[in-house]
């Protein structure tokens, strides 16, 4: 059997139910700071690891893209 990517779909539904609770007005403050603390150390091993991972080339335009993005916002 071949290469399979994998689906990140759960991955996304996960990070959008922690949003959601971090957002709602019925949770108290020390369930949405965990909440969001664990979407730090989410966003750092993230990083770290793609920060490991090995150029390819026409990376920088996903990059310059996502400047793009936000400095039209």
């Amino acid at each position: 059997m071949g290469f399979q990517k994998p689906n990140l779909n759960m991955a996304y539904d996960a990070v959008r139910r922690s949003i959601g609770e971090i957002s709602s007005p019925y949770n108290d403050g020390f369930t949405g700071m965990h909440c969001k603390q664990e979407l730090y150390m989410l966003k750092c091993w993230l990083e770290d690891e793609y920060n490991r991972l090995p150029k390819f080339a026409g990376e920088e335009r996903w990059e310059q893209n996502r400047i793009l993005e936000i400095l039209k916002r």
